[in-house]
């Protein structure tokens, strides 16, 4: 009688029950059970698998807890009391000493939105900020400055006179302003931090819930005051932040100053961080009755052209109260030259004394 063919797969199986039961007989533990406790041996690469597994979990549960800002809508808010204002430091504004932007700065992308040409970068301290170039950043930040001193929200802003950013790639609009090796020169970095939540309301002039309000009328005035030809609906937003109490409120700003101190006017007319446009801009128009008229030509409209005198009277008890040095410390930290800085605060000066005398009509 022929013996039956024994395939490869039984010879297999013969030889393991075969092994096992002589690690048995031996005392030794049985492949299966070799681990403490007797549980299946896992294989390292399955282990190591899990681990990154774990890992991948843990960093995606805090990649959603990474933003601190939040999520629920709170109460609109547009105007705060800043106590006294002629102590106020300008040089810094909403910003503080230790809370300016860290080198190294490291490359993050492009930003290709707006029209001014900027980047994204990290600093040293892991702090994300939007750098922009071109002549808009001195007139933001200045203007920021003055803006937040009359208690009106502005977003975190330094001008850096000279830099570097590491890892510089890919660059198309910004390239005219950083060098091959991440020089640059005259550059805002704009803080985003994560504990703000940017709505994407773009608020118009017309709607918006202080709509009659003397903080509207009184944000209105800036513009005139400034000359922001650039003040449309979509320079307007919504940050969401917390208060000292955790209570969450929704700042409605003006988020771009940079078409600020030249010549307010239409698409070809109107400049920026121009002294002398800036100088020969008519302000204010006159008053009639209960009724201040300002000079303005831009994008804010003219629905707020006209302002109830009550509320220029309420604005310029707030405005009246910056010094000289003070207006002169908005231009300094903003890279003003010498000649610059006097100049704009002279004509600066020239307005809010005007505002003054028709306020005290």
């Amino acid at each position: 009688m022929k013996r039956p063919h024994v395939s490869g797969h039984y010879s297999v199986v013969l030889l393991a029950i075969t092994l096992a039961l002589c690690f048995a007989v031996a005392g030794y533990p049985t492949p299966s059970s070799a681990n403490t406790g007797g549980s299946p041996v896992i294989p390292q690469k399955n282990k190591d698998k899990d681990k990154d597994k774990d890992k991948d979990s843990k960093k995606g549960k805090k990649a959603k807890k990474s933003s601190n800002a939040p999520a629920e809508n709170g109460t609109p808010a547009l105007w705060e009391e800043r106590g006294d204002i002629s102590q106020l430091n300008l040089l810094l504004g909403i910003g503080s000493q230790e809370g300016q932007p860290k080198p190294p700065f490291q490359f993050d992308k492009e930003d290709m939105t707006g029209t001014n040409p900027k980047i994204k970068v990290i600093d040293a301290n892991g702090i994300k900020w939007n750098v922009k170039f071109d002549e808009e950043v001195h007139a933001e930040v200045a203007s920021s400055r003055i803006v937040w001193a009359c208690g009106y929200m502005v977003e975190e802003s330094y001008f850096i006179p000279s830099g570097k950013v590491n890892g510089v790639t890919g660059l198309s609009r910004a390239k005219k302003f950083i060098s091959s090796d991440g020089s640059f020169t005259n550059g805002m970095f704009e803080k985003r931090p994560d504990n703000i939540a940017r709505r994407g309301v773009n608020w118009t002039w017309e709607s918006n819930p202080f709509v009659g309000s003397k903080e509207l009328s009184g944000l209105a005035i800036l513009n005139c005051l400034l000359s922001n030809w650039d003040a449309k609906s979509t320079n307007n937003n919504v940050l969401g932040m917390y208060d000292d109490a955790g209570k969450v409120k929704d700042w409605y700003l003006i988020a771009d100053w940079g078409g600020t101190l030249g010549k307010a006017g239409g698409f070809l007319s109107h400049t920026k961080w121009d002294l002398s446009a800036y100088s020969k801009q008519s302000f204010l128009e006159g008053a009639s009755g209960n009724t201040v008229k300002f000079h303005y030509s831009g994008k804010m409209g003219s629905a707020l052209r006209s302002i109830p005198r009550e509320h220029v009277v309420w604005f310029n008890g707030i405005v009246g109260k910056l010094s000289d040095n003070q207006i002169r410390d908005a231009f300094r930290t903003a890279g003003a030259t010498q000649s610059e800085t006097e100049g704009f605060t002279a004509q600066l000066r020239k307005r809010i004394n005007e505002l003054s005398s028709v306020a005290g009509r």
